[in-house]
């Protein structure tokens, strides 16, 4: 029993993002990147687009150390953002994220629709299916904030979407993605990767052991993919540039193989075989939009 204990402890850290707390990027930038929101905020109106290109917020940044107060005069709310190229959009976004980072609280909630060991057979597999709706009840209730915007956005790229969208909503600037699908190891990292750099992901999984120091466990043997899959972000972005409202959201879907416990100090370990596991993840702004 204190083996099967021991499983569910790691299974629950693994499938259920416990172990992952979720940080606000502020505490990440560099002075290269304050310097990068000061000029983000000074984004002004050309023949109705946004007066910046994705480019632009990095190549304007050591070339400026504008006031990091922003009103609705230099920013380009008043342009039809239909009209937006999608890089505009992204890097109009991209300086959102940046501006809203210390104005906004972000609220982290998961659900885990599925977990399944070794095929659901033997006493392991039948004892986690029976437990599952335990560890749903409590993912449920582990909501956690944070300040800030999620994601490594000073990274994101045109290239991480698959879809961008821009278009006015009364005095609101609405932004919505849809990003490529991410596919990691067991050792990610939490803000890379097409939904790393919008939303954040898992990162590395070997982080799970400084949770549970009593436990080892064999990620180096183990098999391990993590698919991250549809992936978006949809904000309300106000007259001032912040984002007042917003949801980024994405599914993974989470598969292992191989993966060993064992007690650092008790006689106990057990391998599973396989599982597998599947994770709705949602962080809104605002109550969400």
């Amino acid at each position: 029993m204190k083996k099967t204990i021991a499983v569910f402890m790691t299974l629950l850290m693994l499938f259920g993002f416990a172990s992952c707390k979720n940080e606000s990027t502020a505490d990440e930038t560099t002075a290269a990147s304050y310097t990068q929101q000061t000029e983000a905020e000074n984004v002004t109106v050309d023949n109705g687009k946004a007066g910046i290109s994705a480019d632009d917020v990095t190549e304007l940044a050591t070339e400026t150390t504008a006031s990091a107060e922003t009103t609705a005069e230099n920013l380009p709310l008043e342009a039809d953002p239909s009209k937006w190229t999608d890089e505009e959009i992204v890097a109009f976004y991209k300086a959102a994220a940046i501006r809203s980072k210390t104005k906004v609280k972000s609220t982290e909630y998961k659900n885990l629709r599925e977990m399944v060991v070794n095929d659901g057979d033997g006493f392991l597999g039948t004892l986690v299916e029976m437990v599952t709706p335990i560890l749903v009840s409590a993912l449920e209730d582990s909501q956690v904030e944070f300040d800030g915007i999620t994601g490594g956005y000073e990274n994101l790229e045109l290239s991480d979407t698959q879809s961008v969208r821009a278009y006015k909503s009364g005095k609101y600037t609405v932004v919505e993605m849809t990003m490529k699908d991410q596919i990691d190891g067991a050792h990610g990292e939490r803000y890379s990767g097409t939904v790393g750099h919008a939303i954040s992901v898992v990162g590395d999984l070997a982080e799970v052991e400084k949770a549970l120091p009593m436990l080892e466990i064999g990620f180096d043997e183990a098999v391990f993919r993590l698919h991250y899959k549809n992936a978006k972000l949809k904000v309300k972005i106000n007259e001032n540039g912040i984002i007042e409202k917003g949801t980024w959201s994405y599914e993974i879907y989470i598969t292992a193989a191989n993966l060993y416990v064992g007690g650092r100090r008790l006689p106990l370990s057990a391998t599973v075989e396989s599982g597998y596991g599947t994770v709705d993840y949602v962080i809104t702004v605002g109550g969400g939009f």
